[in-house]
């Protein structure tokens, strides 16, 4: 019996728990539990990529199922077992106090007993009846818990095909605005292209058209000079002759250059001018059209943003900004500010666009001679910690200098800490909306300057940056006469030295807009700014190795200038 018990056990031991049959092939997930590979290959979540264990709910990833040997060949013992081994002769029960056959069951206490059991103090006074009758009450109780058992299975089947039906309409739904917003956009795209080039074909006509017109004018004015031309040297030449030849003739003549008239035909025709003015007007109305179009839809789309974004929970967030950082599209310096800030903005022309309130040197030279006052290095950043390179980026921050965060200049949507030395990008932003009345605040883009400026001499700092996917920023210099509001263009021509640092990139932000690559991505970076020198120096803070270098002429004050790309992003300065 006990040899029976012992298989028994062990056959429990090698039961799947999803089939609830002896393991075939069995594999272990990453929590530990083991199942046939068959039944946990079939039961992934949703991903390819992610299998969810029946018994403990951990989400596992599938490439983590091993088989597991030593539970193979347990198996194959086990099968391997003499079934006459596995089911030895059974043995009647008997009471283990009194060694007679069990006959009765104990309703009071669930036992089963024997006569000498029923007679016992223990239990004289309860009820008792005979093992056959008890079982077959308790056949019945059992089935009942099994019927009931099942209706359970049925109605949570039921509902498990009714959330699935739920989930496959609403992901149809979702695919069905995929298709619409696609439709939608490519028609309105298609009509545009269609207005457009029926109004180029309508220009280039009318330009087409009044050429003809200009030509036939001129043709016609050239004739009449000709003939005037003509008129005129003809009387210069009786001028010249003799009087009696002078005289013959000489009133029709003079008739004749008296009655001259220059016939002067209209240089355009009046339908074609209508023609343009109707065409000037249409252009007009158009893009007057648009541009409210433009505007509307804009505004609409900054509020509908700004609402799905503060609906979303920390869990939908995450996986919001993690959605868009693996699908980034191209950006230039000058772009739109948004939760998604770097990722989601459009590429826009390099144009120059300068402050009113910039110094002579950036408004009255030419770019070509601006950038004769520009130039810069990219420096080697794999220094040896004992080169001199590296011995001087430890004397730069010897020399650190205390520097602030100027709250008054900041975006609303970005956090100060109290002590001035930490600024956060909101993760859900509250103001994007809310342009400040203050003119000295940044916006759309949430930028903040540091203090003290620099004037003259030297000054050294460091800023630390973190943030989900590592955060976001654009770190550096700016000079104090920087425009903060509408559209910004960061390079230095229009008085920005920076750094742009996101995920695993960092890039100096050049001339017209331009970004150089750089073979490092710094955690900490220490920004060091010789003012007579003309110089922007940054170098990596952990490893003491210059990144970059640019080489300049200060058109007066400059202050520490700090841009948050992205929500959650945070910079730490030090000292």
């Amino acid at each position: 019996m006990a040899g029976q018990q012992f298989t028994n056990k062990l056959q429990e031991e090698v039961i799947c728990p999803i089939c609830m049959d002896i393991l075939q092939d069995p594999a272990t997930i990453d929590c530990g539990h083991s199942f046939c590979l068959q039944c946990i290959m079939r039961s992934r979540e949703g991903l390819d990529s992610v299998i969810k264990c029946p018994l403990c709910n951990k989400i596992v990833k599938r490439d983590t199922i091993r088989p597991n040997w030593l539970l193979v060949n347990l198996v194959e013992k086990i099968q391997a077992m003499d079934p006459s081994e596995e089911q030895p002769e059974v043995k009647e029960l008997k009471c283990p106090k009194h060694g007679e056959r069990f006959h009765y069951f104990c309703e009071s206490d669930g036992k089963v007993l024997c006569v000498a059991c029923c007679g016992s103090k223990d239990h004289k006074f309860h009820n008792t009846i005979l093992l056959e009758e008890a079982a077959q009450s308790f056949q019945g109780q059992i089935q009942s818990q099994v019927e009931a058992l099942l209706q359970k299975e049925r109605a949570i089947v039921q509902m498990k095909l009714q959330g699935d039906q739920r989930i496959t309409t609403l992901m149809a739904q979702v695919e069905q605005e995929k298709q619409k917003i696609s439709t939608v956009f490519e028609q309105l795209l298609q009509a545009l292209k269609e207005e457009k080039n029926f109004l180029l074909s309508r220009i280039n006509w009318l330009d087409q058209e009044l050429t003809k017109d200009r030509n036939s004018y001129l043709a016609s004015a050239e004739a009449q000079l000709q003939s005037l031309r003509k008129l005129k040297d003809s009387l210069k030449a009786r001028q010249l002759l003799p009087p009696r030849e002078m005289l013959q003739d000489i009133k029709p003549v003079l008739s004749r250059s008296a009655g001259f008239r220059f016939l002067s035909p209209p240089p355009v025709s009046a339908d074609l001018e209508k023609k343009l003015n109707e065409t000037k007007l249409r252009h007009e109305s158009l893009i007057e059209s648009l541009k409210k179009f433009q505007d509307k839809c804009q505004a609409d789309g900054k509020k509908d943003k700004s609402r799905f974004l503060k609906g979303l929970d920390k869990h939908y967030i995450k996986s919001w900004y993690l959605l868009e950082k693996s699908n980034p599209t191209p950006m230039e310096t000058l772009e739109p500010e948004s939760p998604s800030d770097d990722r989601n903005a459009k590429p826009l022309p390099p144009k120059l666009k300068l402050s009113p309130s910039l110094p002579n040197l950036f408004r009255s030279r030419s770019r070509a001679s601006i950038a004769s006052f520009v130039f810069y290095s990219n420096e080697d950043s794999s220094e040896d910690p004992g080169s001199p390179g590296a011995a001087w980026t430890e004397e730069l921050k010897a020399a650190l200098t205390p520097v602030t965060l100027d709250a008054a200049s900041a975006h609303p949507d970005l956090i100060i800490s109290q002590d001035l030395k930490t600024v956060t990008l909101d993760p859900v932003p509250q103001s994007r909306c809310a342009e400040p009345t203050d003119p000295a605040r940044f916006h759309p883009f949430r930028c903040v300057l540091g203090l003290p400026g620099l004037s003259s001499g030297c000054q050294t700092w460091e800023a630390e940056l973190e943030g989900p996917e590592g955060g976001g920023c654009l770190v550096g210099v700016a000079s104090e006469l920087v425009t903060r509001r509408g559209p910004l263009m960061i390079e230095p021509l229009t008085g920005f030295w920076v750094l742009r640092i996101v995920g695993f990139d960092c890039q100096a932000l050049t001339e017209g807009g331009t970004r150089e690559e750089l073979s490092v991505r710094p955690r900490k970076v220490g920004i060091h700014v010789n003012h007579e020198g003309g110089e922007v120096v940054f170098y990596d803070s952990i490893t003491s190795s210059r990144i970059y270098t640019f080489h300049t002429s200060f058109p007066g004050q400059v202050l520490p200038f700090f841009r948050l790309l992205f929500p959650g992003t945070q910079i730490t300065l030090s000292p």
